[in-house]
């Protein structure tokens, strides 16, 4: 029988996700917050387990217990599902068949990133153009599908600000390009967010904004992660010195 997981509990369910290696740092920011929906097979003591919220669902624990198909009822079409290893994807190809479809990513390792390299990429800012660190007041100003990505382990703008950092360049009062760090800091690791306005791309500003933001972090001795889910994005990646790719498939189903 799948129940709701008390929330004042959800730290308990840490050792149950011990296996996943895919958008970790998302993951533990859901759990640490108490953010989104815990299920669990058992109260007392779960088995298998999933954490969701807005588009997004962790799956993990005994992949062979029987509550596993009454938990997977939970998870609505065209959301991003991870799992922990292959034997939960042929629970998951039991379930939905051929409507099951994956979902390329690519993770990178930190490791070597160069805070000399930084300062090289920002000095091809374009003139007219200025960089600076989001406040309470320019953050008001970011898209809203940026919004959307902090929402999903902030409880507000305001407060991302209080424990987080950013960086925009502006044109004028206008933000055309931004890197977050979007997952909140645990350890001193976090997930990057870059985005650039449609009619400012192919001008090399995301690489610009995500080096003055990793130029920060590793000032102040935060390690930033980067997990893309797409081409340009890991191209991206390695022109600012993440190493290391590593592909591998979310999933997600369709009616």
């Amino acid at each position: 029988m799948i129940e709701k997981y008390p929330h004042d509990k959800r730290l308990e369910l840490l050792p149950i996700f011990e296996n996943h290696k895919y958008l970790r740092l998302l993951l533990e920011g859901l759990i640490h917050e108490g953010i989104g929906s815990f299920l669990v097979n058992c109260i007392e003591k779960p088995t298998i387990a999933m954490v969701s919220h807005s588009i997004i669902y962790f799956l993990a624990g005994d992949s062979t217990n029987p509550s596993v198909q009454e938990l997977l009822e939970h998870i609505a079409s065209q959301r991003l599902i991870l799992i922990p290893d292959d034997n939960w994807l042929e629970r998951l190809k039991e379930k939905w068949g051929e409507k099951l479809r994956p979902y390329p990513r690519t993770k990178f390792s930190s490791e070597k990133l160069d805070i000399n390299h930084m300062q090289e990429i920002q000095k091809s800012l374009p003139n007219g153009l200025v960089i600076e660190k989001l406040t309470e007041k320019t953050i008001k100003n970011i898209s809203q599908q940026a919004k959307n990505i902090i929402a999903l382990t902030f409880p507000s703008l305001e407060e991302f600000i209080k424990r987080n950092f950013g960086f925009c360049i502006l044109d004028g009062d206008k933000i055309i390009s931004l890197a977050l760090a979007a997952s909140p800091i645990y350890n001193k690791h976090f997930e990057i967010h870059i985005e650039t306005d449609p009619d400012y791309q192919r001008r090399g500003l995301a690489m610009i904004s995500c080096a003055r933001l990793i130029e920060y972090s590793l000032q102040n001795n935060l390690i930033p992660h980067w997990d893309a889910d797409n081409d340009p994005s890991a191209k991206l990646a390695l022109k600012l010195g993440f190493i290391e790719p590593e592909q591998y498939d979310a999933y997600f189903w369709i009616e």
